[in-house]
């Protein structure tokens, strides 16, 4: 488990915790999708490099960076809805 860092949602594995985007990130990750677009398999090891990043700043207490990837984890999760939306998946 992670430790909590300092104003922002803690990386956690295997615990709900709502509106957290790491863990959005991750659901998205794994979310079976019927026909598999060109950009996802690009777009899902974005994603686990950055969930890999995010583990890396949470072990190191590096609350600045686990911040910044909170923040891109956010974004990437905003922009696949977006797309899987866009695109009936």
């Amino acid at each position: 488990m992670f430790p909590a860092a300092v104003g922002c949602t803690a990386y956690t594995l295997g615990m709900s915790v709502p509106h957290d985007p790491f863990e959005r990130l991750e659901k998205l990750l794994f979310l079976p999708v019927s026909t598999r677009p060109d950009w996802l398999k690009a777009w899902r090891h974005e994603a686990q490099y950055l969930l890999v990043l995010a583990r890396r700043a949470s072990d190191d207490e590096d609350d600045e960076l686990l911040q910044e990837l909170e923040d891109q984890a956010r974004e990437m999760a905003d922009m696949v809805e977006a797309r899987f939306t866009a695109e009936g998946l």
